[in-house]
């Protein structure tokens, strides 16, 4: 979306992230957690989007933001197809992980008055369908007032949210196929040196969650696999 417009509030969103816990509801019935939700962002790029055979979690683009301030005839000339294609970007690489940030100000309330439509009611309709989360409004994002502060607040809240539902995602996905790789532990060829990299991704990733416990978990698993490892070789 616009950088420029990004460029002045990333610093508002880098800190509101983690200023509040957020629920983290853990897959196959593990404890529910309370985590800080940290990001780091990069200029959107298809080139770095991660394809269904990349097993990597470290560095791996989670979530994709695209920020607008445009007033409803923008939209229509110009940015609703940017969108678009940011979409199908995605679409291609099957990542569902996306949210719409409109920011709105007087002006653009005034002219969406006049309309009677505005360019949160546009992207809800073009792009979102059911999932009408997918987009929020940032009102007023300069100001300090009392409605501006409420906005932030929800904004922050939602994207919480949708990086935690992108996280449980890859994560799930992740740990399905290092147990795949588990099972075939037997076969030969099978080496425990590449299934040991990719068990420590997962427990550098709950490390960067501050969960040591999860992430020392990893390698006692590591260490009682590689055990009944040396068992079965010397046993033929």
């Amino acid at each position: 979306g616009d950088q420029t417009l990004f460029a002045k509030l990333h610093s508002t969103i880098i800190h509101g992230l983690p200023r509040e816990t957020v629920e983290w509801q853990r897959p196959y019935g593990r404890p529910v957690r309370q985590i800080y939700v940290e990001a780091n962002f990069v200029p959107f790029n298809p080139g770095i989007l991660p394809g269904e055979d990349d097993w990597t979690l470290l560095g791996r683009p989670f979530f994709h933001i695209y920020i607008t301030d445009c007033d409803v005839d923008t939209y229509k000339a110009s940015v609703k197809e940017e969108i678009s294609e940011w979409i199908n970007a995605l679409k291609e690489k099957n990542i569902p992980d996306w949210l719409v940030v409109v920011a709105s100000n007087e002006e653009s309330k005034v002219k969406s008055k006049i309309l009677r439509t505005s360019v949160y009611d546009k992207v809800k309709s073009d792009f979102c369908g059911k999932n009408t989360e997918r987009c929020v409004v940032l009102n007023d994002p300069f100001k300090s007032d009392i409605k501006t502060t409420e906005s932030w607040s929800l904004v922050m809240l939602r994207m919480r949210h949708l990086l935690l539902l992108s996280y449980n995602r890859n994560l799930s996905r992740f740990e399905d196929h290092m147990r795949n790789e588990r099972e075939r532990r037997t076969e030969p060829g099978w080496s425990f040196f590449q299934y040991f990299m990719l068990q420590e991704e997962l427990a550098f990733m709950y490390e960067m969650l501050g969960m040591y416990e999860d992430a020392l978990v990893q390698y006692d698993e590591l260490d009682a696999l590689f055990t009944q490892f040396l068992l079965n070789h010397n046993a033929g």
